[in-house]
């Protein structure tokens, strides 16, 4: 393979790497790379570029002092109205949801504040999850709601899916709209999703509505390795 471009020689190391992890379990140790070097004679600075590019791409994740270790593949994650426990269902995940914080946010971010149209002093109904599937902190869940009907989601057992929460309330969402950024996590998210610090963040904002009324202002906070966004698009008049 040396004699090969080295455009070529790294693509062909990437198809052989991913042909390798297509044969390894969840959480597997690659072989160092002295032994894939040798095994596919090339350098080792091509197989540490193949390396780093399947590292972004959330298939291996590379470990300091330990070793680079196959990752599940991305989960397909639909950005649209609906339950995330549904999402992971769909991806065949075992969705749990741990609830950190649920009561009356006397001070909302101002964001949330606008979109729920509160009055001056008003708070919100405040809910914080992280959400598993498998076991695995998948996304990080903040919440709030206009207390004129949110005051139940504060008592008693905290429901698994919001969304579906508001169904049985009969103020299920019909429209809304969100927003989709990038960026390092927060010290604290980092820590609850169980990720590097030097790790990428997707960052959801989603706001939304029924019959043109605010139902709903969510921030969710997701390891970027372990998403595929995808869009549902229509053409319209």
């Amino acid at each position: 393979m040396d004699s090969a471009p080295q455009g070529a020689r790294r693509a062909m190391v990437e198809q052989q790497l991913r042909e390798l992890i297509d044969t390894l379990e969840v959480g597997a140790a690659l072989p160092t790379e002295r032994t894939l070097a040798e095994r596919w004679g090339v350098a080792r600075m091509t197989i540490r570029e193949a390396l780093m590019t399947l590292t972004r791409e959330g298939r291996l994740l590379a470990t300091r002092g330990k070793g680079t270790f196959v990752q599940p593949p991305p989960i397909a994650l639909r950005v649209r109205l609906g339950s995330f426990a549904a999402e992971l269902d769909r991806a065949h995940l075992n969705p749990t949801t741990t609830t950190l914080d649920r009561r009356r946010d006397p001070e909302p971010p101002a964001d949330a504040r606008q979109h729920l149209r509160l009055r001056a002093g008003a708070g919100a109904a405040y809910i914080e999850r992280l959400r598993l599937g498998d076991g695995q902190p998948l996304a990080l869940e903040r919440a709030w709601f206009p207390m004129r009907f949110a005051r139940p989601l504060l008592s008693g057992e905290p429901p698994e899916s919001t969304f579906e929460w508001m169904a049985e309330q009969g103020i299920t969402p019909d429209a809304g709209e969100e927003s989709v950024s990038a960026g390092a996590p927060h010290p604290d998210e980092a820590r609850l999703l169980s990720i590097p610090a030097t790790s990428t963040v997707i960052r959801l904002i989603r706001r939304s509505t029924r019959a043109g009324r605010p139902v709903e202002f969510s921030q969710a906070v997701l390891p970027a390795s372990r998403y595929e966004l995808w869009f549902p698009l229509s053409t319209t008049d």
